[in-house]
């Protein structure tokens, strides 16, 4: 695959100060505030989103993430992918709000999976949904609440999201053509 694009790390903090002002701005006065990263993409995404909330609030907002392999509607025309990361929910989601983190949103299935594996788990009062890349495409009527950037990419393209938990500076987006 050649790079066809690459969103440098300072567009990317720009997209980071805009999702965290938004996300605190609607759900600031939640006592049971909580983030959850989709594995894979999602958990750095969440753990960079729990810091900046958490300054912004003044208070620390747990992160958990969720692995949704056993939810997917693909498993028989697709392997199952590679998921480091098992459910780790170290917090009590009934009746929490949550923020559902993923790097990127395209078809809406990964979504709906770990809106299911939430749900398996408890009843949280509000779900809200945060991404950082939305690059189109939906197949199930699926919209984020919070959007970082908004891309233009045709369905042949892939977009490989690198989140540095210590470093933002090595953050970056590559758009590739297959």
């Amino acid at each position: 695959m050649n790079t066809h694009t690459t969103i440098e790390a300072t567009r990317i903090a720009q997209a980071f100060e805009s999702l965290t002002g938004d996300i605190a701005a609607a759900t600031g006065k939640a006592e049971n505030l909580a983030l959850i990263g989709i594995a894979n993409g999602g958990i750095p995404f969440a753990q960079k989103l729990t810091t900046g909330l958490g300054k912004a609030l003044g208070r620390e907002v747990p992160v958990g993430r969720v692995n949704v392999t056993f939810h997917r509607d693909d498993v028989r025309a697709n392997p199952i992918p590679a998921v480091k990361s098992g459910t780790d929910l170290p917090f009590d989601i009934e009746g929490a709000t949550l923020v559902l983190a993923d790097d990127v949103i395209h078809s809406g299935r990964t979504v709906r999976a770990a809106l299911n594996e939430v749900f398996d788990l408890g009843r949280p009062a509000r779900v809200f949904l945060a991404v950082l890349c939305d690059r189109g495409g939906r197949r199930l009527p699926v919209q984020p609440d919070f959007t970082g950037l908004v891309l233009d990419t045709d369905p042949a393209q892939k977009v490989k999201v690198n989140l540095d938990t210590e470093n933002p500076s090595l953050d970056t987006i590559h758009i590739l053509q297959a």
